[in-house]
């Protein structure tokens, strides 16, 4: 709704140098209309800032509890929300790609020092392979990205781990993943406890 009210705005200011005053073919009159449309984009915006604040906090607050297994029954699209939240927690930007081939990456990293990462997610019951780890680096280089992460549930085969050794690949199995949300918590209640 945010999108099309933004849309619209534009469509009026275009509107408003037309020399042909458009306020006769309005069902409102002026200036009563723009100012209802001021404010009904206003009440969006607020409560788009408001449900996304809700879902970050949701996702913080099932992330500080989950386990393993836990993770292992989130919907793929929660548990990428979920690793997208704890590159917000820890000070970067991120969002989920949220695609349909979206050729393995699934969050996109705006690092705090400038750089792009890119993340895959992967909420298997099964290690993954050398294969899945050599792709991923191909698409990290055709992303340009300068650094990449797989978090893998079930860990990763031992080929994987030793195909990854020297580069700027970080590979997470659920253990790891669930330490880094205890970093995340203990950041979190430092800053409450100083803000």
């Amino acid at each position: 709704m945010v999108y099309i009210w933004g849309f619209w705005a534009i469509i009026r200011i275009i509107l408003f140098f037309n020399p042909e005053p458009i306020s006769k073919s309005l069902l409102i009159p002026e200036p009563l209309s723009t100012f209802l449309f001021f404010v009904t984009g206003f009440i969006l915006i607020t409560i788009w800032i408001g449900v996304t604040y809700w879902r970050r906090s949701r996702t913080r607050s099932k992330a500080f509890g989950i386990t393993s297994e836990g993770l292992l029954n989130l919907p793929p699209i929660d548990f990428e929300e979920m690793v997208a939240e704890l590159y917000r927690a820890m000070g970067h930007q991120a969002k989920r790609t949220g695609m349909i081939g979206d050729h393995g990456v699934d969050v996109i990293v705006s690092a705090k020092n400038g750089e792009k990462w890119v993340v895959q997610c992967k909420r298997w019951r099964t290690p993954a392979g050398e294969s899945i780890v050599r792709d991923f680096y191909g698409m990290m280089q055709h992303e340009k990205a300068a650094q990449g992460a797989i978090i893998a549930t079930s860990g990763f085969s031992q080929a994987a781990i030793e195909w990854a050794k020297g580069k700027p690949l970080h590979l997470y199995n659920s253990n790891d993943f669930l330490r880094l949300w205890e970093k995340a918590k203990k950041l979190h209640l430092q800053e409450t406890k100083a803000g």
